[in-house]
């Protein structure tokens, strides 16, 4: 696999832990934040050779091959932009967009450019996921059946902050739910539909529960369940007509409990979790490599059904304009 320099954009705490674990196959070489004090002193942290006044010149770099946006979600669509016209393949933060519409505009601007946009979503990359999928195959489970997955956080109630924010996108559908319904999404044989949404708002305006009914062409049904407000499981459960597994800390897993029809329970365990960036940045490596974007489909449908959802709640971000899918 090619070692490609990379660039970093936003430069807050999932750019920190982005860079602690970044994968040793790639080279990290410059970052940039609003203000250039900032951009030095992470990069004498790091260990980056190059720090840069504004995102502009960092984009402007010709020696950066990959760019990594790490900036809030209201942020992406005019970074990656940015980005794509610079001539970089973007590996986004998820959510990658605010929405369908504005992820289908920048596919296409990576398409007419031939570059690489993927979604840094751990769910597409951890190797457990092939394990599981590995282990249906061999032990001849049969088909899916039935999917659960939950995710619930308790954030302290502070209006301005990331998560409770409109103004920076905020609320549990792009931040929880997107791992939620990637999970989903990963074992699901055809493309999710919606069946049925609900939501409740916090104080602050943004979505802070909510629930979903999903299926497909294959029937099989999806259950999600999200809060912000309430501390829930990072569980997933998947059923198979013969066992089914359960996926406990699912973003970042590194093992899943297999339960057969006779009560029978054996365990699998695949990869390291502590390695959950590194194996994003080596698969978007070796997209760019290859030219091939295995996850970007995945990524799509995800965002269609969240797009959907917000459209059935009537819920739009401060400036959000247009049909949201």
């Amino acid at each position: 696999m090619p070692n490609y320099k990379w660039g970093i954009i936003g430069l807050g705490r999932i750019a920190r832990s982005f860079a602690t674990y970044f994968a040793p196959s790639q080279t990290l070489y410059g970052v940039a934040a609003h203000d250039r004090q900032r951009a030095e002193a992470f990069a004498q942290e790091f260990n980056v050779p190059h720090a840069y006044d504004s995102y502009a010149d960092l984009f402007a770099d010709p020696a950066i091959d990959i760019v990594y946006v790490a900036t809030t979600h209201n942020f992406h669509y005019e970074n990656i932009l940015q980005a794509l016209n610079a001539g970089k393949h973007v590996l986004a933060e998820k959510a990658i967009t605010l929405s369908a519409t504005q992820l289908e505009a920048l596919v296409a601007v990576a398409a007419s450019k031939h570059l690489i946009l993927m979604e840094a979503q751990t769910i597409y990359h951890m190797p457990l996921y092939p394990a599981i999928e590995a282990a249906v195959k061999e032990q001849a489970l049969g088909r899916l059946k039935t999917i659960q997955v939950t995710f619930g956080s308790h954030v302290p109630y502070a209006p301005k902050d990331r998560l409770l924010n409109p103004a920076l996108a905020g609320g549990a559908l792009l931040d929880i739910g997107i791992y939620a319904l990637s999970f989903a999404r990963r074992f699901m044989t055809a493309p999710p539909k919606l069946v049925a949404t609900q939501m409740v708002k916090t104080d602050t305006g943004v979505d802070g529960q909510s629930s979903f009914l999903l299926t497909n062409a294959n029937n099989e049904q999806v259950t999600v369940a999200l809060n912000l407000q309430a501390k829930m499981p990072k569980m997933g459960m998947v059923a198979y007509e013969e066992g089914y597994f359960t996926v406990d800390q699912y973003p970042r897993s590194q093992e899943a409990s297999l339960t057969h029809p006779d009560g029978l329970t054996e365990h699998l365990t695949a990869g390291d979790e502590s390695k959950a960036m590194a194996y994003e940045i080596d698969d978007m490596a070796q997209a760019v490599a290859t030219g091939e974007n295995p996850t970007l489909q995945w990524t799509r449908e995800v965002m269609t059904i969240m797009s959907q959802a917000r459209e059935a709640w009537g819920f739009y971000y401060p400036g959000e304009q247009g049909p949201l899918v």
